[in-house]
């Protein structure tokens, strides 16, 4: 039996090996599977949902971060294929960086995001945004 282990809010951790099995041949193919490599979070974040004439703005957690999306806890009602902003804004910092995604699939509260980049200006929002949180988990 393998225990995974969550650091405080101001630590970060990369996970490097998948979550252990009994099968270690599900933990390889499990392993094969993953295109990015996943770097663990716990970081106040913001969700912003843009649904037709509304907006709703929630305050989460980011828990895990890749190059494709992220797993970020909220707790607001969202559905998959919702389109979504992703904030976070950076120690000393007053501006916050936000990305696009959109919702993927859910387990409860947990979202699992994946960034969008439609245009080269989201692409160079996603892309700093992606850098900073990689910078919070110590890469």
């Amino acid at each position: 039996m393998a225990f995974i282990i969550f650091g405080m809010a101001t630590e970060a951790r990369v996970r490097t090996a998948p979550y252990m099995t009994r099968n270690p041949a599900q933990d390889n193919a499990r392993a094969i599977f993953r295109r990015w490599q996943r770097y663990r979070l716990n970081l106040p974040i913001r969700l912003i949902l843009v649904r037709d004439d509304s907006t709703r703005i929630s305050e989460g957690r980011a828990n895990d971060i890749c190059d494709g999306g992220m797993l970020v806890f909220a707790g607001i009602e969202l559905r998959a294929s919702d389109r979504v902003y992703i904030e976070f804004t950076p120690p000393y910092s007053s501006s916050p960086v936000r990305a696009p995604g959109v919702i993927r699939h859910r387990r409860g509260y947990y979202y699992g995001v994946q960034f969008l980049s439609d245009t080269a200006e989201d692409q160079e929002q996603t892309e700093r945004f992606r850098n900073l949180l990689k910078l919070a988990a110590g890469r």
